[in-house]
């Protein structure tokens, strides 16, 4: 006779636990999810999977143009289960390719207040740069190293795809622009700590989500390389809703250019 204590152990300790949580949570406030998707790596040609790509539509509608339609947020999510303690050494942004990214990536752009209204832009002006586990593992085996290289890498070969959001019959989906993010979602921070790269200061417990940077070196479509800077957040699931308020307020800065 199985042992159902057994199974739920697997259950509870499975990563697929842990996706299958932050899918319903997604779902639960409005967003349309992918769930695992497949995409070929141009390095390999092999098949690579991402956990999530979550995408949500905020109607927008200009009463004096008549201009209307959707501003999109597509997300491409890692969910990570952390099972050991990883430290994070932290550092002043670099602002002027933060600016740049956005100004990149979204319909904002400089001289225009809305721009530093972009979480991007408008949260802390520390950053984590490196990262550690207390695993021995090599550094493509970090469990922060191996989710920043699955959503990093997903996003930029699925870039400016297709909505995945579901066409409602009779009713064309007229989608203005779409902003896109890569992101990390952790079952909580209990095990991060951070470090100052310029100081000698005492680890601290990090309790709020943050931004990591990186120089991204990748093979395009095109089978060009490139060497790209990008900032990812790192989510705590029991902030997941407020992230999430985060990236509306970020729409909300660019219905105010449209």
């Amino acid at each position: 006779m199985t042992n159902m204590d057994e199974i739920k152990k697997i259950i509870e300790t499975s990563g697929n636990n842990f996706h299958c949580k932050v899918l319903n949570h997604l779902k639960s406030l409005g967003w349309h999810v992918l769930v695992s998707p497949y995409y070929t790596d141009n390095i390999s040609d092999k098949p690579r999977e991402i956990d999530l790509i979550a995408e949500k539509a905020f109607e927008y509608g200009d009463s004096y143009s008549g201009h209307k339609g959707t501003v999109n947020a597509k997300l491409f999510i890692e969910c990570k289960f952390i099972p050991q303690k990883n430290v994070f050494w932290f550092h002043d942004k670099d602002m002027q390719k933060a600016s740049e990214l956005v100004v990149k990536n979204t319909p904002l752009r400089d001289n225009n207040i809305y721009k530093d209204k972009h979480h991007y832009l408008s949260s802390s002006n520390r950053v984590a740069k490196l990262f550690a586990s207390e695993s021995k593992r090599a550094a493509e085996n970090e469990i922060i190293y191996k989710a920043l290289n699955q959503s990093l890498n997903a996003m930029v070969y699925n870039r400016w795809d297709h909505t995945i959001l579901p066409t409602k019959k009779g009713k064309p989906h007229r989608n203005i622009t779409s902003i896109e993010y890569p992101v990390i979602v952790c079952n909580s921070f209990n095990d991060f700590y951070s470090v100052d790269i310029d100081s000698d200061r005492e680890p601290e417990v990090i309790n709020d989500n943050f931004l990591l940077e990186v120089n991204y070196a990748y093979i395009d479509t095109n089978k060009s390389h490139r060497n790209r800077y990008f900032l990812i957040d790192i989510v705590s699931f029991n902030k997941l809703t407020s992230f999430l308020k985060v990236i509306e307020s970020d729409i909300n800065a660019i219905k105010n250019i449209l």
